[in-house]
């Protein structure tokens, strides 16, 4: 295992205390009544972007998700993604994360909301696939590529496995122009070693390199931005269940950490983008 990957898995998988992820959160389910959850009610935990439901279904219409279609969710963490895709779109979606905690928890929410027949989980490295080719689809990622190193590696992977004239589609942190050095901890990094974010431009010849042809790219900054403030001053009530938020997995180092993202995006030092490229026949 390389370095960059312990150094990622780490952060999202530190080794605290003797309760694992998966138990805190078969804990407070177990706590709530025995109806099937929804969406909405795990929302505050299975979302890990910023805007959380609201950008899964936004990314969702902007790729033209149909019924039927095989999708691979990328960096699925806790897969209230894959799960939005199943239930709403009729999809069915095999998710890829590199952390095992994350993984066990997805499972157990595909359990708990009778997705599981629909949905599945596996532990793998974005760069390394242990995927046929051209299956899918779409690729479907979120928050993710910005702990990747090697950019071009990744795309070249997620393009292998997509069918001719399939669709990546992606919601990214991306680096501001003049790539300002970000304020640190953040979500997805306690430092500079293990976050990689690229400009629009680096992205666009990422994409070209792997043979992919970036056919839209919308910047939701401004809709970040909003967002981050109707978090801060509480405007927008959360729909998640009591107990179910992104610090049960992610422990109180999270609050400092999300503080960070909002200063950045509001400091011009990162912006957010939602985008679709297309697999090169």
């Amino acid at each position: 295992m390389s370095d960059a990957i312990e150094r990622i898995r780490w952060h999202y998988e530190p080794p605290e205390g003797n309760t694992s992820p998966v138990a805190k959160v078969k804990q407070i389910l177990d706590s709530l009544p025995a109806a099937s959850l929804n969406g909405a009610q795990l929302a505050g935990l299975d979302q890990f972007h910023v805007r959380g439901l609201a950008a899964t279904v936004e990314l969702a219409e902007l790729a033209g998700i149909q019924p039927g279609m095989k999708i691979m969710d990328a960096g699925s963490g806790l897969g209230g993604s894959s799960r939005y895709l199943a239930s709403r779109c009729g999809c069915s979606v095999v998710g890829v994360d590199l952390a095992s905690s994350f993984v066990a928890v997805a499972k157990l929410l595909a359990q708990r909301t009778n997705l599981d027949h629909l949905v599945s989980y596996q532990v793998g490295d974005l760069t390394a696939l242990s995927l046929a080719d051209e299956q899918f689809d779409i690729v479907w990622t979120q928050h993710v590529v910005m702990n990747i190193p090697d950019r071009r590696q990744v795309y070249r992977e997620l393009r292998r496995v997509l069918k001719p004239g399939g669709k990546l589609a992606f919601y990214d942190v991306i680096a501001a122009d003049g790539e300002p050095e970000p304020y640190f901890p953040v979500p997805w990094a306690e430092s500079s070693e293990s976050s990689f974010l690229l400009t629009k431009a680096n992205t666009i010849k990422a994409l070209d390199s792997a043979g992919f042809f970036l056919s839209t790219w919308h910047d939701v900054t401004d809709e970040a931005l909003a967002w981050f403030e109707q978090q801060r001053t509480g405007a927008q009530a959360p729909l998640t269940s009591p107990g179910l938020s992104l610090a049960t997995v992610m422990g109180p180092r999270f609050a400092p950490m999300a503080a960070n993202f909002a200063r950045n995006v509001r400091d011009g030092r990162v912006r957010l983008a939602m985008a679709v490229a297309e697999a090169i026949r």
